[in-house]
């Protein structure tokens, strides 16, 4: 049998509240670690480099320790999202993304155009035909001058605008 599994809560140290003999409530070890707790504007008076203490720090068995190797030099800070509940970036996921937009200088090409006009007769076909597509698949259906894809890349691309 396991230690995990014989342990029942009643039994547990940190929950049970019991009176001693003054009649005061005991009080739990959770509690009392608790009360023993520095508060974050204690720690941060007491060490040299305030601006590294985070309010979970204070939870550390010894914090000044742990704000010491924090503010040593090239110390890589650990990422804010370790504690979080959610896993990394999966918050995002209500945000829709606007479509790409192609760049200028490939939209002066007429190549939207032509997908366009090949999309409309795609939809026009039918099953049967689309299916005998797939097995027997045509290509070269877009024809694009070569001399204008070149000019578009080579003459005038210009770089993106960066995003955040």
């Amino acid at each position: 049998e396991s230690t995990w599994g014989s342990r029942n809560l009643l039994e547990d140290d940190d929950l049970v509240e019991e009176t001693t003999e003054t009649g005061e409530p005991k009080l739990s070890k959770r509690k009392l670690k608790k009360l023993n707790r520095l508060s974050v504007a204690g720690l941060k008076q007491l060490v040299a480099r305030p601006d590294v203490v985070e309010m979970h720090d204070v939870t550390a068995r010894d914090p000044r320790l742990l704000v010491h190797l924090k503010s040593t030099r090239n110390t890589v800070p650990v990422p804010r999202h370790w504690c979080f509940k959610r896993k990394y970036l999966q918050g995002k996921r209500g945000i829709e993304k606007p479509p790409f937009d192609l760049p200028d200088f490939i939209k002066k090409t007429g190549i939207m155009e032509m997908r366009e006009a090949l999309q409309e007769k795609e939809d026009a076909k039918g099953m049967k035909s689309k299916m005998r597509e797939k097995v027997r698949p045509k290509l070269g259906k877009i024809d694009i001058d070569y001399q204008k894809l070149h000019d578009a890349f080579f003459k005038w691309q210009t770089k993106p605008k960066m995003t955040l």
